[in-house]
């Protein structure tokens, strides 16, 4: 059912944007220069959007991880919600997004978007199995056992037949991305619109630079998968609309950069002084630019609400290839995560706040910075107002309208009802205003533990340094029972 659009009739922006929302893979809040004059990698791309449109300094990811973030962000709903409760889909898990379930894409597609994504998707497939072959494809997720997935499981799936359950099945028009990490999970190889690109002589080995081994297209090069992604989302926005090309459209262009391991195309090798992770977040930045030189050249960019930002937080540094997360190197006192603690993966701010710049021109003031707390799970309810459709009580459950953040309202009031963050090893956090409930030891699996969490006031202490459980108790009741209500409900967001 249609609702009330969020412009007015007789204002120019009434015409529904265009929407390119760029997510780029473990880039934390350090990285940006304009979010860190002391960042040691050049992002003028990025710098220039948040001096045409608005940042926020108190965005959050869906979770500290890949698959949960991404699922709560075209879903409009907590990942762990479903029966993924922690880490990530490693290779061949069946699709976690639910065929009925409304997304971004599909949402879109109710008011006449032209919608594509490019890039990685790391939210399951459903693959055909050879014949004579078996695979457990309902065993409990995730699937992963050690550094290299089972040889067997690869030989066994059959890659002349498309998968199903993926990007054109759940709102997407077009479709180029991988299965999952695209540099560090099998199967490593292109896919088009469910058709595997590539697989006709795949073999089980190791590409080179990969954390691991896997199905490997022939052709497969890890240094330029994020300029392929790059070049097909542009290309969809030079021909998105085709015979009505005033229809708006819809790129979600899902990067693999910075994402381990660390390798780069030759031309950006040596771009940033924070080491070859840095030159990936520079590849970022080249990306950001390469989408807004498109939508340039295309006459839209006043008519384009363009968002970029992250799905978790950062490594702290480079990776050698098949290297532990804790022997990164952090380069020239680059801090990927800024003043902030803890890193992906982590249930601190290090590990789920992230860069969130958004430009509209029409709608947004330019060079604002909002310090509101926001999650990217509210981009179903916010994108759902601008196009003026409603939202069943089905979908988005977790999801709320940020469209007055967004145009920058002066408000020292949290606009967000309290969010809840997660991180990969299943922990759990709430954040209500200043407040933020960490359940359980989080990640602190040596320090000693006096209480049952911890509480801390992110307005004075946005380092996570004090603990003020005990002198709070009013506080830790309050939000203890505010997160039980939100796990047995189902909902952390009023019905509508």
């Amino acid at each position: 059912m249609a609702g009330t659009a969020c412009v007015d009739s007789d204002d120019p922006a009434s015409a529904m944007p265009n929407i390119v929302l760029v997510l780029a893979d473990d880039m934390g809040y350090g990285d940006v220069g304009v979010y860190n004059p002391e960042s040691r990698i050049p992002t003028p791309n990025m710098d220039r959007l948040a001096t045409e449109g608005i940042r926020f300094t108190d965005m959050h990811s869906a979770d500290s991880v890949c698959t949960p973030s991404r699922y709560g962000l075209l879903t409009g709903r907590y990942c762990w919600r479903t029966r993924l409760q922690r880490t990530v889909l490693f290779n061949y898990e069946p699709p976690l997004i639910e065929p009925e379930r409304l997304t971004l894409a599909s949402l879109l597609k109710r008011r006449g978007y032209s919608t594509g994504m490019f890039g990685k998707w790391h939210l399951g497939l459903s693959f055909a199995v050879k014949d004579g072959k078996q695979v457990d494809f309902g065993r409990p997720l995730p699937w992963y056992a050690g550094p290299d997935p089972d040889p067997e499981v690869g030989a066994s799936i059959d890659f002349s037949i498309p998968v199903s359950g993926g990007p054109t099945d759940l709102g997407f028009d077009e479709a180029f991305y991988t299965a999952g990490c695209s540099t560090d999970q099998e199967p490593f190889c292109f896919i088009r619109n469910g058709a595997f690109l590539g697989m006709e002589d795949a073999t089980y080995r190791h590409p080179a630079g990969s954390w691991r081994s896997g199905m490997t297209a022939e052709d497969w090069v890890n240094e330029t998968v994020d300029m392929r992604f790059t070049q097909e989302a542009t290309g969809f926005i030079e021909r998105a609309g085709g015979a009505s090309p005033k229809s708006p459209f819809f790129v979600y262009l899902a990067l693999s950069a910075p994402h381990s391991p660390h390798l780069v195309p030759q031309f950006a090798a040596g771009q940033s002084d924070a080491g070859v992770r840095g030159d990936m977040v520079w590849l970022v930045d080249w990306a950001v630019g390469e989408i807004m030189a498109a939508l340039e050249k295309r006459g839209v960019t006043e008519s384009t609400l363009l968002i970029v930002t992250s799905d978790n937080g950062p490594l702290r540094g480079s990776l050698e290839p098949g290297a532990p997360e804790r022997t990164a190197t952090v380069s020239n006192g680059h801090r990927s995560a800024g003043e902030l603690r803890g890193f992906k993966g982590r249930i601190y701010e290090g590990g789920h706040r992230v860069p969130f710049i958004a430009r509209w021109p029409l709608r947004f003031p330019a060079g604002t910075a909002s310090r509101q707390p926001m999650s990217l799970v509210d981009l179903m309810a916010t994108v759902a107002a601008i196009i003026g459709e409603e939202l069943p009580e089905d979908a988005a459950e977790d999801s709320v309208n940020m469209i007055d953040a967004l145009k920058g309202a002066a408000s020292e009031a949290p606009m967000r009802s309290a969010m809840v963050h997660h991180s990969g090893g299943g922990a759990f956090a709430l954040r209500d205003g200043p407040w933020k409930i960490v359940f359980g030891r989080g990640e602190d699996r040596v320090q000693p533990m006096e209480n049952a969490g911890y509480l801390f006031d992110l307005h004075a202490d946005p380092g996570e340094t004090t603990d003020l459980w005990n002198e709070h108790p009013g506080v830790v009741g309050r939000l203890t029972a505010m997160m039980e209500r939100f796990r047995g409900t189902g909902r952390s967001v009023p019905t509508r």
